[in-house]
């Protein structure tokens, strides 16, 4: 664990690295990603907001996952495993609603990308409350996913999902 924590530190400190080094090199042109499309401006400003955020706590460790995921975004916006650790950081520093908006992201690009899916269904459960919309997204891998090598299990919680959610409802006469 130490080891895995001390290697994804440096991995993590080399980006910023190379993200301080680039920023001293100011280029006139429009910086652009994969494909030649503009780089998000919104992701850019992002990032010398985790830049601030390590020059005064440079062992922050969510700056540091998160200005490398912004980055990789800016150069790459359609990665979706790049998205969905976005959405997860996103969730973890307690903005449920930016996650949820990067993993409609992931599901917009890749319907067929299981690890946002399920996300979304966690996240509108557990932080937004919304029982029938998690398992809306649940359904929704089961059936873009029918070969979801956990969907026996993903069933079996959906199920005990629409049981709390019918015990929630108030007893009518």
């Amino acid at each position: 664990m130490r080891t895995q924590r001390i290697w994804i530190v440096t991995v993590l400190g080399t980006v910023l690295f190379l993200l301080f080094a680039a920023g001293s090199c100011k280029k006139k042109e429009e910086p652009r990603g994969v494909g030649g499309e503009a780089i998000n401006l919104s992701a850019l400003n992002e990032i010398e907001n985790y830049k601030e955020i390590l020059r005064k706590d440079p062992n922050n460790l969510q700056a540091l996952i998160n200005i490398g995921n912004l980055w990789a975004l800016s150069l790459d916006p359609r990665n979706v495993n790049v998205r969905t650790d976005m959405a997860v950081c996103y969730r973890r520093s307690g903005n449920p609603d930016k996650a949820i908006e990067e993993l409609k992201k992931v599901i917009s690009i890749d319907p067929r990308h299981p690890q946002s899916r399920y996300n979304l269904g966690v996240i509108l459960i557990h932080d937004k409350n919304d029982i029938e919309g998690g398992i809306q997204a649940w359904e929704g891998l089961l059936e873009n996913i029918p070969e979801y090598r956990y969907r026996d299990s993903l069933r079996a919680e959906i199920t005990k999902m629409r049981a709390m959610a019918e015990s929630m409802k108030p007893k009518t006469r």
